[in-house]
Order: structure tokens, then C-alpha cells, then sequence
């Protein structure tokens, strides 16, 4: 167990180091923050420190670097602090109107990546979504495809599979008849509505049908994601090209907030590469909750392990305890 004193040194030491990215000395210590003890006592402390694995000390300099479990202290020690603050800085992201979710989402992972000078990622979930029409357009002879225009400004298409032809008269009257009854439903509501509408009737197969394909189509709650800044982590991680293409492809597919299990998002989360599959191991990823106008969702900053926590820690711990409606 470290002694105060050690605690406040390896504080420092971490500080210094993520700040400037060079090994720190005891000289720097003293001179910088100027405790009341002597540059030989603080090497002895640093000495300590790097038995007990919380510094390593390079071959070509005099200075000591932090380990993984210094930063891990680290972030808990800053975190604990920010958490005791009563007024956490207020964050104002100056956004741009916006139209739809994904523009939202963009706009906020390409503001706070500016800031961070970090990857950014921003998704929100698409519960709230309310169909305002439904439309049945004949792809081929057996294939429909169901177009479904959301508040939002979205427009989700099903294709629809049957086993009979349906001509374009039955196609008019579905198309009439639902949009009597599916105008401000949820979207996840959507499947049930079709089901308990029409029953005992010849069109009821053709019902159950179409609700059973946009059922599987809606299963899980439509996300919305924009990122932001990868050119800052090829510069960060230039040498290890393995992880940068993975990065990548999870950019392409849309899939990079599946590295982390953010559905257990609590506050402000730090997973360090020991904490990520083996393939990021040489990143980190932070990680809040983000609220704004209608739309829930989460945030992530991901980096290279040795990152300017404290910049980014703060941030992300202003966005998670204020409201942001008023940023915009």
C-alpha cells in the first residue's frame, strides 16, 4: 500500500509524463511544484515506486515513465476528484441545427474530436422513432418492399418476401388503410400494430407476413452513429498497422462501440488495453453517457494507452452531469 507522499509523487509523475510524453526526473518534481521535501527523498520514493511496478525507468534517461497499473491509479484518482466537485464545468458544443440523428451524431463526434484531438465516436438509439407512413411498393411479382418514413427524417425499407403474387389494387388499399392506423406509432410498436389490425380477413396472411419481416428488421433499437478524427490515431499508433485496420473496419461497419460492452456505461469509463480484446491491446477507450434534445445514446474517445487522460477525462465528466439541451 503506497504512503501519501508516494501517492501525490506518482500523481505527479503520471501528470508530468502524459503531458509532455518524455520520462520525468525528481528535478522536475521539486522544481515544478515545489514540495517542501529534497530531490533525494523523492528519488528514493520513485525508487520504491518502480519496485512495486508502478514506473519503469528507460535505458537512456535519468527519468522514470508509468506503468499501467500508475495509470490506473491515476484515473481513479482523478475521477474521485472530479466526482467530489458541486460544479463540474459546464460543456457547450455550439451545434449546428440539425435534421436527422446521424447528422446529430456526426456533428458532436467531429466537435469533440477537435477537441480531444482523438477518435471519436457518437451513437444514439432510435426508440423514440414514430412512423408518420407506411408505404407497399411491388419489387417483382412475389417481393414487396415496405417503405417506412420516420419523424426522425429517416426513411427505413423492408423487403418482403411472399409466396403469392399480389397485385398493385390490394397494394393501394393496404397502403391506404395502414396509414390511417400506423400514423404516430413507435416503431418498435410497429410489428404489433399490422398484427391485430385486418383480422379474419383474405388479407390477414399478407399482413402477418409483412409484420413477421419488419419484426426481424427491428429487433434490436436502430442506432445512429457518426465518427470523427481517425487521422489523429494513425498518427498516435503509427506502428502497430494491425490495430489501426481493425479500427478501421469497425468504422466502415459502423461497429466500433461493440469493443466495449457500453450498455453497462455508468459515468465516466476507462478500459486500458489489458481491459480490451488482445487485438487493442495497445489502445484505450473512454468512455459517458450522452443526453440530448430527444435522443439517448453513448460517447467514446478511443486513443493510444498513453493519452491525455486528465483533458479528456474532464470533458467526458462534464457532458455526463449536465444537461446539454442548452448547448445547442
Amino acid at each position: 500500500m503506497l504512503t501519501n507522499r508516494q501517492e501525490l509523487i506518482l500523481f505527479l509523475i503520471v501528470d508530468e509524463f502524459l503531458a509532455a510524453m518524455v520520462p520525468v526526473s525528481s528535478k522536475q518534481i521539486i522544481q515544478k511544484y515545489q514540495l517542501d521535501i529534497s530531490s533525494a527523498t523523492v528519488r528514493n520514493e520513485m525508487v520504491i515506486l518502480e519496485a512495486s511496478g508502478f514506473l519503469t525507468k528507460p535505458h537512456t534517461s535519468a527519468g522514470r515513465m508509468p506503468s499501467r497499473e500508475a495509470l490506473k491509479f491515476y484515473i481513479k484518482k482523478l475521477s474521485d476528484k472530479l466526482d467530489e466537485e458541486t460544479q463540474p464545468e459546464t460543456v457547450h458544443l455550439n451545434l449546428q441545427k440539425h435534421h436527422t440523428p446521424e447528422e446529430l451524431s456526426g456533428n458532436i463526434a467531429e466537435k469533440i474530436s477537435t477537441r480531444t484531438n482523438y477518435l471519436t465516436g457518437v451513437s444514439f438509439l432510435g426508440k423514440d422513432e414514430i412512423v408518420k407512413a407506411i408505404y407497399f411498393t411491388p419489387l417483382s411479382e412475389i417481393m414487396l418492399l415496405v417503405i417506412i418514413v420516420l419523424d426522425s427524417g429517416n426513411i427505413k425499407k423492408v423487403p418482403v418476401k411472399m409466396d403469392y403474387d399480389v397485385s398493385l389494387e390490394t397494394l393501394e388499399l393496404l397502403t391506404n388503410y395502414f396509414n390511417q392506423i400506423v400514423v404516430d406509432t413507435p416503431l418498435q410498436n410497429l410489428s404489433r400494430v399490422l398484427r391485430t389490425s385486418l383480422k379474419n380477413t383474405e388479407l390477414q396472411r399478407m399482413i402477418v407476413n409483412v409484420a413477421n419481416n419488419i419484426s426481424n428488421d427491428i429487433k434490436e433499437p436502430r442506432k445512429f452513429t457518426g465518427y470523427s478524427g481517425f487521422n489523429h490515431l494513425i498518427h498516435q499508433i503509427s506502428e502497430d498497422t494491425m490495430t489501426l485496420q481493425l479500427l478501421y473496419d469497425d468504422l466502415e461497419s459502423k461497429q466500433l462501440d461493440n469493443i466495449v460492452d457500453v450498455s453497462e456505461i455508468s459515468g465516466v469509463n476507462v478500459y486500458l488495453g489489458d481491459e480490451l480484446p488482445e487485438d487493442y491491446h495497445s489502445i484505450s477507450i473512454i468512455t459517458t453517457n450522452l443526453k440530448i434534445a430527444s435522443f439517448e445514446g453513448n460517447l467514446m474517445i478511443v486513443g493510444p494507452e498513453m493519452m491525455g487522460y486528465k483533458k479528456v477525462i474532464k470533458l467526458l465528466h462534464a457532458i455526463n452531469n449536465q444537461s446539454t439541451k442548452g448547448s445547442e
